[in-house]
């Protein structure tokens, strides 16, 4: 994982007030990977379990943590290829 990824990492844990584990970030290779982390993880813990919501909660940090435009904040979206986060 890079310093983009790892800062974005952090930012998301902020955000949404839990820890991701190294290992579950090491495996989210998409915006797709992580929605469905911290949906899951969120539904887990009995808090925010409306999926757009989270997603829309996700995009606004991916665009200002890695300076990419909201419209290619899609799920497929890649952070390294598509987003360029090293």
């Amino acid at each position: 994982m890079g310093l983009d990824t790892v800062e974005l990492v952090m930012a998301v844990e902020e955000e949404f007030d839990l820890e991701i584990p190294d290992a579950a970030a090491e495996k989210m290779f998409s915006v797709g990977d992580m929605h469905a982390y911290l949906e899951s993880e969120l539904k887990r813990l009995g808090r925010e379990s409306d999926s757009a919501a989270i997603l829309e909660r996700m995009r606004a940090i991916i665009v200002r943590q890695l300076g990419v435009s909201t419209d290619v904040v899609v799920p497929t979206a890649t952070f390294a290829k598509d987003l360029n986060a090293d």
